[in-house]
């Protein structure tokens, strides 16, 4: 699967259909560049382009079960999908739509703990993440692409 080929032909007929989708790049490496690459981050962070920064105080009070989360990831932010003081939101937003790359599960380094763990459960930047998607940006849909999408 060619993820940004597909996202450029969703936005290529959304475009056709009458969606707004702003100033969307008209290639796929456009696409890839003005979401993967941020000109402001630093040499020792991931280069995505952040799309949102979340209070602390704003994501425990949209997101009603993030108290729940502490009991396997602490206080938010945490430091998956943080900037030790903010959740950070990744992506990058074109008129009406949002192209988010969403958070890691945060289990990568321990993947047998999703097996055996008596809970589990996504870290704070993984719940910030659907917390801008439906109360901040108000998604009427959400399509993933690639592999391992958490709402398949």
């Amino acid at each position: 699967l060619d993820v940004f080929d597909s996202i450029k032909a969703v936005l290529d007929q959304l475009k056709t259909d009458g969606y707004d989708i702003g100033d969307a790049p008209s290639t796929k490496e456009e696409i890839m560049e003005s979401v993967l690459n941020d000109p402001e981050a630093r040499i020792s962070s991931p280069e995505l382009n952040v799309a949102y920064r979340m209070s602390t105080d704003e994501y425990y009070e949209l997101t009603p079960y993030a108290t729940e989360l502490e009991e396997n990831w602490g206080p938010a932010p945490g430091n998956l999908n943080s900037d030790g003081q903010n959740l950070v939101v990744y992506g990058k937003q074109f008129g009406n739509v949002f192209i988010g790359v969403q958070p890691s599960f945060g289990y990568e380094g321990d993947p047998m703990r999703l097996l055996f763990a008596k809970s589990a459960s996504p870290h704070h930047g993984f719940a910030a993440y659907y917390t801008y998607l439906e109360k901040i940006f108000k998604a009427d849909a959400v399509l993933h692409f690639g592999t391992h999408g958490s709402l398949e």
